[in-house]
């Protein structure tokens, strides 16, 4: 079953945003996952975190091994200097 990564998050750096797709893509394609939603959100209740990411994965076990991917992680370093927020896991409905 289908497990997904969830990046939702504020933009710190506006001037560097753009350099996290570019270089996410790659990594995203290697693990092959797909680009689900990539956008900014109204927050209707709860979080103020205004961007969120989702990625697909065709396993839960490919969603994580792309999170825990050395690549990803060294990416990360950049993500958390441009934007901070927070990151989930999410099986699919009905596999937890």
């Amino acid at each position: 079953m289908s497990g997904y990564i969830i990046y939702h998050f504020n933009i710190i750096d506006q001037t560097r945003i753009h350099q996290l797709g570019p270089l996410s893509l790659p990594i995203l394609e290697k693990y092959s996952g797909q680009l689900v939603v990539g956008s900014g959100v109204r927050v209707l209740e709860g979080s103020t975190h205004t961007n969120m990411v989702m990625y697909k994965f065709q396993s839960s076990e490919a969603a994580m091994a792309f999170y825990e991917s050395e690549e990803l992680q060294e990416l990360a370093k950049l993500r958390n200097e441009i934007t901070e927020g927070f990151v989930v896991f999410v099986p699919e409905y009905g596999t937890q």
